[in-house]
């Protein structure tokens, strides 16, 4: 992610000093407050649906469509977002941002209503500088509420009173940020790597000098925008500055006598990066495996929306074998659990804690993990339920039933599992568990405890989906009734796993009775030309093995694959049904490379001995292509039966600590596009 202050700064050094400030008026400012405001929280938006479609194995196109309920808005924004009224037309209508998009995305945005009309738009242009003169206005704030500002001869006191042109410098660099998006992470950045400045001079300038301008507007954002000691992130302006320069608002004008409204568009095309992976990819495409195209789609789901909507469609000749949405909705909950137990584990390490105090604090940090624990039985529960209808079972899906102090001991030992934290949930709320100072968990068990709480990553729940489709997946997220998390404005991250399979009928067994087909010939022709079955295991030659019309030999072994490897259905490598069938096209390449080398054994070699080996070669080898038919048979049951996808963003809770994450094939990451 690009640094909006390092960006920053080297536009300070490179933009001509300005001898006025920019021209903004306090209404281009309001307005742009007020749409920054609205964009990021997006309150007036309850509703979200995205319907995703695969086309090849790099490209995914997604059609968004938003429900916006005007009453979320109060009156003093709508009173900064309305619309200039036309001459002659009644009613107000107001600008309203319903979406966010990556400034890489060029092509065009049309949005419609229900109706299919198109809806008018902010343009680029407006937005850009209404933005702009909102991080002018912000600037200025800062400086006012600053505690340095009444004090002379400190930086912020010369940018607010004496030093104006600095701080039109700061001003001018961040409109120009705003306009122009970030710097490019590689390469030329700036003007100053073309030109080579001469050093300043040892006695120094005056401070109207360039140089002295710039230096004050640096020392500025350095006492503005400091580093926090504690963690290395900066102040939200920095994270509020880097979105308006990565992201371009979607803005449209609505009726405000039309309170909901549905909207919809289609979203530019969302190109995918394939993780490097080199040896997994070799396996893939090399062994008898069954091949899977495993593919990750990353996004963002605003706060304060209630339900999100995500439909994949792919090629009809492609099944969804999985799919599932897993979210971080109560990851600041459960890090601020995290926090919680560590800080009361380093304050008990030192000295020996009043016991009162210690219960009540082990007591508040039980009531938040017994919570946790029955959100995540209740996706577990509908996880196992979605499998079983796929003929697939969990490792130890029965529950087992475990006492208090079994469980007490499971979690000092760090055993966050779901079915730990579901009975811990049942003895909490059975009031079982009163005197939690008094039992191991209060002692050195926290730091372990913590620890467990991390590494399952409770945090993240599970969507699984209810479409009944073959070629297709629905998966329906709700925010929890209870949000743990009220006081967060971060977008609920999400991530979509989906695996896709060549499913019955495919075309490993038409391959499979093709090979089978090649080796009947082969055999035929070997026990005509010998005069028995013998030649198959035996090492002795048969005399006058060498046909005397060799041409119809070699015509049988050549046409007769040809039409067999004509009906397949061999799509091209760029898809996805390609790479699935990846494998199987190289079964059938090799076996009718088999029979091709007979052909020519049959025209070339005038030996009976040569033509012997030649066809027990060539029966061997199709044999062996038949043995990886039947293995990728095997490997197709045994992989439609594997319970829990091994993918590293799904959470631990789910697919446990010791199964191995693959890398997907594909991954479309929409996270700056809300």
């Amino acid at each position: 992610m690009p640094d909006p202050l390092r960006d920053l700064r080297a536009l300070v050094e490179t933009l001509p000093v300005p001898s006025a400030p920019p021209t903004y008026t306090q209404r281009e400012a309001a307005l742009g407050l007020a749409l920054l405001d609205l964009s990021l929280r997006l309150e007036h938006v309850p509703r979200v649906a995205e319907h995703l479609t695969l086309i090849d194995r790099g490209h995914m196109t997604r059609s968004v469509s938003v429900d916006v309920d005007l009453h979320a808005i109060t009156d003093a924004q709508r009173r900064r977002i309305a619309a200039p009224t036309e001459p002659g037309r009644h009613g107000t209508s107001l600008w309203i941002p319903v979406s966010r998009y990556s400034r890489s995305d060029l092509a065009p945005v049309v949005v419609k209503d229900s109706t299919g009309e198109v809806v008018p738009r902010f343009t680029h242009r407006d937005s850009d500088r209404v933005t702009a003169a909102a991080f002018v206005r912000l600037l200025a704030m800062l400086i006012d509420a600053h505690r340095d500002v009444t004090i002379r001869d400190t930086v912020v006191h010369k940018l607010r009173h004496t030093h104006q042109r600095s701080r039109w410098l700061v001003e001018a660099a961040l409109a120009e940020l705003v306009t122009a998006g970030s710097l490019p992470e590689a390469g030329v950045r700036t003007p100053l790597d073309y030109a080579r400045p001469l050093p300043p001079s040892p006695g120094g300038g005056r401070e109207a000098d360039a140089r002295a301008v710039r230096d004050l507007a640096l020392a500025g954002l350095e006492e503005l925008w400091p580093a926090d000691g504690r963690n290395g992130i900066r102040l939200p302006f920095a994270h509020l500055l880097s979105l308006a320069c990565s992201q371009y608002m979607l803005i449209v004008l609505l009726d405000a006598a039309q309170p909901r409204r549905f909207l919809m568009w289609d979203a530019p095309l969302l190109p995918g990066r394939r993780p490097r992976a080199p040896l997994q990819r070799i396996a893939q495409s090399v062994l008898p495996v069954n091949r899977e195209f495993v593919v990750e789609y990353e996004t963002a789901i605003p706060r304060s929306v209630g339900a999100y909507h995500l439909t994949v469609e792919v090629n009809e000749e492609v099944s969804v074998r999985r799919f599932v949405l897993s979210s971080d909705v109560d990851d600041d909950f459960v890090r601020a659990l995290t926090e919680d137990v560590e800080m009361l584990a380093e304050a008990n390490a030192g000295q020996a804690p009043h016991r009162k105090l210690l219960e009540l604090e082990l007591q508040g940090i039980a009531s938040r993990l017994a919570e946790i624990g029955r959100r995540r039985l209740t996706d577990l529960t509908s996880y196992r339920h979605y499998v079983a209808e796929r003929r697939a079972a969990l490792p130890g899906a029965q529950p087992r039933s475990m006492s208090g102090d079994e469980v007490v001991a499971a979690l000092g030992r760090g055993d966050c599992s779901v079915p730990v934290l579901a009975a811990f949930a049942a003895h909490y709320a059975a009031d079982g568990m009163r005197h939690l100072a008094r039992g191991p968990l209060a002692g050195a068990a926290l730091p372990a405890l913590a620890a467990g709480i991390r590494d399952y990553q409770l945090g993240h729940d599970i969507t699984t989906d209810n479409d009944p489709r073959e070629h297709g997946a629905h998966a329906h997220w709700r925010r929890p009734s209870v949000d743990l998390s009220p006081h967060s404005t971060q977008p609920v991250r999400a991530v979509a796993y989906l695996s896709l399979a060549d499913e019955a009928p495919a075309l490993i067994e038409s391959i499979t009775r093709m090979v089978a087909g090649l080796a009947l010939v082969v055999l035929g022709i070997g026990t005509l030309l010998t005069g028995g079955l013998a030649w198959l295991w035996s090492a002795a030659i048969t005399p006058h093995s060498v046909p005397e019309q060799a041409d119809a030999v070699v015509a049988v072994l050549l046409l007769v694959p040809g039409l067999l490897i004509a009906r397949l259905d061999l799509p091209g490598t760029n898809s996805v049904l390609g790479q699935l069938r990846q494998f199987q096209r190289s079964l059938a390449i090799a076996s009718v490379a088999v029979t091709t080398g007979l052909a020519i054994a049959a025209g070339a070699v005038h030996t009976d001995r040569g033509i012997t080996r030649a066809f027990q070669l060539g029966i061997a080898v199709l044999g062996l292509i038949l043995l990886c038919c039947l293995v990728e048979f095997v490997a197709r049951r045994a992989r439609r039966r594997s319970p829990v996808p091994r993918s590293a963003r799904l959470p631990r809770w789910l697919r446990g600590t010791q199964r191995r994450a693959y890398a997907p094939d594909a991954v479309f990451d929409a996270r700056g596009e809300v």
